[in-house]
């Protein structure tokens, strides 16, 4: 019979030693071919050891870290999982005992002690919103996407939803907007007209009130709009210098005045959405990571200082911190492929970063979580394709 000028004989059932004999005996042209189409072959096999053998090189000892602490179940709600979505990066939604969760019907605002559940009404079914920000006053701001007029429609709710026209459509807007915290106002930032310069837009969504507030040249410092507080009368910026690069939180008046002293993080390289605020002092963790340094989570809080460090090839899913901020809990899954190491949720205090509850989780649950109130912790957890919302009595 005539040998086959393929690789499928050599490459797959007698191994390297009859693959190398075999292209010897053969004329030139034919073991070129061969090699040729078998490279592909070769290339997929040494990628796939090596995405196989480098996750276990920097990553077991997590996968072995048992389950810790015995915190009671207040509640658990199935078929659901802690929405992430945007709130003010301050403590004040967890004080406010909200916490925001996603079902198959849509969104559900969770309160305690009762664990009372209020599903968000749809305007239409046919309508697809996603809740995209959440006031401590328990009002949320939901959009969608128009692909007939290439517009995103605002929506608020409380209870009921309404469509907004206070957000101006276009590109003049820079980010996405908020809510203040009494859900009163909706802000953003915009590009001022005829000019390089920006400035903040708090308008009323009751009337036709609105305060304009003059930012600092962009051209030097980043400047994202992240939380209004009417009562105070201030706004809160995530702040980054380009040239300390250095990042902060940065607190600016209704009259373009700055109020006291930013908050500025160090020890992690973090971005707006991993930087926490509790009254004068901050939670953070590392937003992106070079290969083989490990992800880092860092507090300044009135409890303590400290440095957590993740385990090697984890990132970091979330970060939540409690409105007094004694504990800090954090989701972290592989960031390596690796499938044999499971993801962890655990908990630590502030005071001595001690770890004092844990949960290991299968392989990429991606955990969201969140503290309500003093009292209760919520984490994701997840069972093979079911997840299931558990909220957890913090121990006195």
């Amino acid at each position: 019979m005539k040998a086959r000028h393929d690789c499928a004989y050599p490459c797959h059932e007698d191994g390297w030693i009859h693959l190398v004999a075999w292209v010897l005996l053969r004329p030139g042209w034919v073991w070129i071919l061969v090699l040729a189409a078998c490279a592909p072959l070769f290339a997929a096999a040494a990628s796939w050891t090596f995405l196989s053998a480098l996750p276990s090189g920097y990553q077991t000892e997590r996968a072995t870290t048992p389950n810790l602490g015995d915190w009671k179940t207040a509640c658990a709600l199935p078929d659901m999982e802690v929405a992430v979505v945007r709130s003010p990066p301050d403590t004040s939604l967890a004080r406010a005992g909200h916490a925001w969760l996603r079902a198959k019907d849509g969104y559900v605002d969770l309160t305690m002690p009762s664990c009372h559940t209020r599903l968000i009404p749809k305007p239409d079914d046919s309508v697809q919103l996603d809740l995209d920000f959440v006031s401590p006053a328990g009002v949320y701001l939901m959009r969608n996407w128009d692909n007939k007029t290439r517009q995103t429609h605002w929506w608020v709710g409380n209870g009921s939803l309404r469509p907004s026209s206070r957000i101006p459509e276009g590109s003049t807007i820079f980010g996405m907007p908020i809510l203040s915290n009494d859900g009163h106002w909706v802000a953003w930032i915009e590009l001022i007209p005829g000019t390089k310069l920006h400035r903040a837009v708090v308008q009323s969504l009751d009337d036709e009130r609105a305060h304009f507030v003059d930012m600092p040249d962009q051209q030097i410092l980043q400047w994202t709009l992240l939380a209004a507080d009417m009562e105070r009368k201030e706004l809160t910026f995530y702040e980054y210098d380009y040239t300390k690069q250095r990042s902060s939180l940065t607190m600016l008046g209704l009259g373009s005045e700055r109020q006291g002293d930013s908050i500025v993080v160090q020890g992690v390289d973090a971005q707006f959405t991993t930087l926490l605020r509790v009254g004068s002092g901050w939670v953070a963790w590392d937003a992106t990571r070079d290969l083989g340094k490990r992800y880092r989570v860092a507090w300044s809080l009135a409890n303590g200082r400290g440095v957590h460090k993740a385990f090697w090839g984890r990132s970091i899913t979330a970060v939540a911190v409690d409105p007094d901020g004694a504990y800090v809990a954090i989701s972290e899954t592989t960031a390596l492929r690796d499938y044999n190491v499971e993801d962890a949720v655990y908990v630590l205090r502030t005071s001595d970063g001690k770890e004092v509850w844990h949960r290991n989780l299968p392989t990429f649950a991606h955990s969201s979580l969140a503290f309500l109130g003093e009292k209760f912790f919520v984490y994701t957890d997840l069972d093979g394709a079911h997840s299931t919302v558990r909220v957890l009595q913090i121990p006195d």
